[in-house]
């Protein structure tokens, strides 16, 4: 391909080359109608002969035009001049993720948790606005000195699929980040996207992504072979780390995360122990107000020392009482009266009863005063209590209506490496992993909306809900999961399994607390 700055536009004056590749040169120039600086992006020249392809590729960048996102890099229009086909997007001063990872190798967890997560925001932006990506390689992320990551040419490649150009060999999307269903021939998509950030996680890790060598090699592997887990590859990486881009490799599109938040979400569990989720504020208020009280040690809650104090108060006031009826004896009796007046148990339980409302089980304290001699002060112990492991009820098998297409219902609250449950069970104890919700699908149509809705109590946590794909098997098993802020609190927990606003299948699981 040869293009020079001897080649004149009309709207904008090219200065100087800032990338090529094998399709296409990037040029910066400047707009000729207000000097604004931009890259122009200028496709081969035999681009054109396809008449169709132009066309094509003017509308998709008439789409991604509307995508005005911090980590999307903008796209202003694409033009026609002759035999010379460009489009023109914003200048940005960053390097291709792919330079960055040649330059410095592996990044650590953190760092590439960052990226992720600015990367995952612009594919649920676009995603949302039904654009996909297509391409998303290392080749497409740009980061800026401080690793502020933005995703170019989005839909771009999806401009060939139809074309003369695939029927000459061109290729539709980099080899090494394309999913298995891209290569059985299936078109774009949200999940395919999603798949290709899964790569990218694991090439931030590893330094390579999971498939490498010729691109006919690199296709059949996408399609049948299991990338090498991250933590055998790395072995600085955590199992957990390795397990969460794992899934988002799988070759099935329903054992994948649904958003990239979601995927975000997992990383960040398995990378720092808490994720952000979706909470409503109320319900996280009521979580984190319960999680308090049941995390704390028994004789630092509050209700533990109002049990102590009341007693206790009431000890003291009958004393006060006791001690000034001794002190008046050694007075000098006033004529009028016959005697000292002794301090009497109704005017102690009066004084304790004045203070505060006496709770059921507090203790009473009733004194009787000596005659004339003070008692000889004793230690009295404090008292003390020990707590008690109450175990909640055991949840009830999981309800499956006669119509669901969900069946099979299990809870764990871990995954292996070949994608089944382990740890099954219904009753769990506190902590920040995820509880995760196997199910098997029989006979769900493609475009069917279905939920997955997690409560606590009567609290709803989150609820996240879907289409389903006609990307997905006719039948199989798929899983989805959830870890509230700050991990899961002692009580009682319900997830539900929504078709079409109905729900179709429930199970029921208690976090236990003070579980050993």
């Amino acid at each position: 391909m040869t293009i020079t700055l001897d080649i004149q536009l009309q709207d904008y004056v090219l200065e100087e080359e800032i990338g090529r590749g094998d399709l296409a040169v990037v040029y910066r120039a400047r707009r000729r109608s207000d000097g604004a600086e931009v890259a122009v992006k200028m496709l081969a020249c035999h681009f054109t002969f396809d008449e169709f392809f132009g066309r094509r590729f003017k509308e998709i960048a008439r789409q991604t035009a509307r995508l005005e996102h911090p980590h999307i890099v903008r796209t202003y229009e694409a033009k026609q001049q002759g035999s010379v086909l460009y489009v023109v997007r914003e200048l940005i001063d960053a390097r291709p993720l792919a330079e960055v990872l040649e330059a410095q190798g592996p990044f650590p967890p953190q760092r590439m948790l960052m990226i992720a997560r600015q990367i995952a925001a612009a594919l649920d932006y676009a995603h949302q606005k039904s654009i996909t990506h297509g391409d998303l390689s290392a080749n497409r992320v740009y980061l800026d000195a401080n690793d502020q990551a933005t995703v170019a040419d989005f839909g771009q490649t999806q401009a060939m699929v139809g074309t003369s150009l695939v029927k000459q060999g061109y290729a539709v999307g980099t080899p090494e980040i394309l999913a298995p269903e891209r290569v059985h021939g299936q078109g774009t998509s949200r999940q395919s996207d999603l798949y290709s950030l899964g790569i990218l996680c694991y090439q931030m890790l590893a330094g390579k992504p999971p498939f490498t060598g010729t691109p006919a090699a690199v296709l059949h592997a996408q399609a049948y072979e299991q990338p090498r887990p991250l933590h055998l590859v790395n072995p600085s990486i955590s199992v957990p780390l390795s397990e969460a881009i794992g899934r988002m490799l799988s070759k099935g599109l329903e054992l994948r995360y649904n958003t990239g938040a979601e995927f975000v979400r997992a990383l960040s569990v398995a990378i720092e122990g808490t994720a952000p989720v979706r909470a409503p504020a109320a319900a996280a208020a009521q979580i984190k107000e319960a999680g308090l009280q049941s995390t704390l040690p028994i004789w630092k809650r509050s209700w533990v020392w109002l049990l102590i104090a009341i007693p206790v108060i009431a000890l003291l006031l009958a004393l006060g009482f006791w001690v000034v009826s001794l002190l008046n004896v050694f007075q000098p009796a006033p004529v009028s009266t016959s005697g000292p007046l002794p301090a009497t148990p109704t005017a102690a339980a009066q004084g304790a009863g004045g203070a505060e409302s006496e709770p059921s089980g507090a203790v009473v304290v009733k004194v009787e005063p000596t005659e004339t001699r003070l008692p000889t002060p004793e230690s009295t112990p404090t008292p003390t209590m020990t707590p008690t492991f109450v175990p909640l009820p055991t949840p009830g098998a999981p309800t499956i209506a006669a119509d669901s297409p969900f069946t099979n219902l299990r809870l764990a609250q871990n995954i292996g490496e070949d994608n089944q449950p382990e740890q099954v069970g219904t009753s769990f104890r506190p902590g920040t992993q995820p509880v995760y919700l196997f199910f098997d699908y029989d006979g769900i149509k493609p475009g069917t909306t279905w939920t997955h809705r997690w409560t606590w109590a009567d609290t709803e946590l989150d609820a996240y809900q879907d289409v389903w794909s006609s990307g997905y098997n006719s039948s199989g098993t798929a899983w989805v999961f959830y870890n509230p802020t700050g991990g899961y609190q002692p009580g009682p927990y319900k997830v539900t399994l929504e078709v079409n606003g109905q729900t179709v299948a429930t199970a029921t699981f208690v976090i236990q607390p003070g579980a050993p």
